[in-house]
């Protein structure tokens, strides 16, 4: 195992991008608590910061309250903005298709003055795809608080 440079060692100015703080309080946290850990624990927990975007520091508050509460600690990783990300696409899609059959249904609702047999159903469509949307919102205020 090398031996790795303490941060306080390191320039700023090459010092790899870090994560972001944990959200912030004023006046600020009172209370500090102090873990220490071995080389390999500070490896495990940097690379675990790394892929939930938080430092170090931040990731070790946020897992540790978390635990404390009986919650899952957040994780929003690379892979789960992607994953995040693909259902809001397929959403997006499938409301703006459902969209364009709404807007042909009222027209045809305008034209004739009938009800067209298969506009509740893309109404309903509609519905169900909102509270896909806002169950992927819901997900991702989760992971934020």
């Amino acid at each position: 195992m090398t031996e790795q440079p303490s941060p306080k060692d390191v320039d700023a100015s090459t010092r790899p991008g870090r994560g972001r703080d944990r959200r912030h309080l004023y006046p600020g946290r009172p209370r500090r608590i102090a873990p220490t850990y071995t080389e390999q624990e500070v490896a495990d927990i940097a690379s675990a910061a790394a892929a939930a975007g938080l430092t170090p520091t931040g990731f070790v508050g946020e897992a540790g309250l978390a635990a404390a509460r009986g919650e899952q600690p957040m994780t929003l990783g690379r892979e789960t903005l992607a994953q995040l990300q693909v259902e809001l696409f397929d959403a997006r899609v499938a409301v703006g298709r459902i969209g364009t059959n709404l807007n042909q249904g009222i027209a045809a609702l305008h034209a004739t003055g009938d009800v067209p047999p298969w506009l509740v159903r893309a109404a309903a469509l509609c519905e169900q795809r909102m509270r896909r949307v806002d169950g992927v919102i819901a997900r991702i205020d989760r992971a934020l608080r």
